[in-house]
């Protein structure tokens, strides 16, 4: 009986981008061949991709994309509320300070 490879399924995002490559040999043109690119603890990593998984695995990376940048712009958001709320809190202890000198 020979075992077969059974093919993960691919998670929801993945890091990185879709590249298409070429070889050529003797004048001849060979590919595209497909390699996903990403960075891993500050170093390059490339994979082969199926050409039947290549739109999956590029809608994994656009979904990785979408999920950092909307992970930045609420960072960004959180940062001004805080900004915001710190402000008001000291306008908050400024008038008190006021109001405890005249009893």
């Amino acid at each position: 009986m020979a075992k077969t490879k059974t093919a993960e399924p691919l998670p929801n995002s993945l890091p990185g981008a879709v590249v298409a490559q070429y070889r050529e040999r003797d004048g001849k043109r060979y590919g595209p061949y497909y390699f996903r690119c990403w960075r891993e603890d500050g170093q390059f990593r490339k994979r082969y991709v199926k050409r039947a998984d290549v739109e999956a695995v590029r809608a994994a990376c656009q979904r990785h994309r979408d999920e950092r940048r909307e992970r930045r712009e609420n960072r960004v958001e959180l940062r001004d509320l805080l900004r915001r709320y710190k402000a008001t809190c000291r306008e908050v202890e400024r008038w008190m300070s006021i109001v405890r000198l005249f009893p």
